[in-house]
């Protein structure tokens, strides 16, 4: 898929070509070789941030633990700005199929960044077949959250913390 948006600096995203445009810069057209996650910050007005940040050695699967710390980082970097938001990027080898792993890295990221009161702008999967938008409802919700937009995907279905969810604490 082609984007027939252009990015011009300090000029607000305001569609989804602009959005599209946006991860296929990121993309470049290559071909992945590992998991990669690139954020890319909006202000209130949808301006990106002169921050673009991509994170490798993703694990196949979200750990809840790094994923609850990049929502707490988004929301420290974006504090003070209403109506900000995210895009993300999750680059992978493989074909353009979204897998198991991609709508859980969807829905942890989206329920992320909801946690910190921030809305996702987009999620993006590029692979060796090119850059697509994965829409909100590919992420796995839970099966008590409300329908419509404003639903938190919530924890992705058979995924469980790697850590212990209460740590003994010695008494004196």
């Amino acid at each position: 898929m082609t984007a027939s948006s252009e990015i011009i600096p300090d000029h607000p995203l305001v569609d989804d070509a602009a959005l599209l445009a946006l991860a296929e810069l990121l993309h470049g057209g290559v071909r992945p070789r590992r998991r990669t996650l690139w954020f890319v910050l909006l202000d209130g007005e949808r301006r990106p941030l002169p921050l673009v940040v991509p994170v490798d050695l993703v694990p196949e699967l979200p750990d809840p633990l790094g994923v609850g710390n990049l929502g707490r980082s988004w929301h420290q970097i974006l504090r003070g700005e209403p109506g900000a938001s995210v895009v993300l990027l999750l680059e992978r080898p493989g074909p353009g199929d979204p897998s198991f792993e991609d709508r859980a890295w969807h829905a942890a990221l989206r329920s992320a960044a909801a946690e910190q009161g921030l809305t996702v702008a987009a999620f993006f999967l590029a692979t060796t077949d090119g850059v697509a938008a994965l829409a909100p409802e590919e992420a796995p919700a839970r099966e008590d959250a409300p329908a419509g937009d404003d639903a938190s995907p919530g924890p992705v279905p058979g995924l469980r913390p790697r850590w212990p969810r209460a740590v003994p604490t010695r008494r004196r």
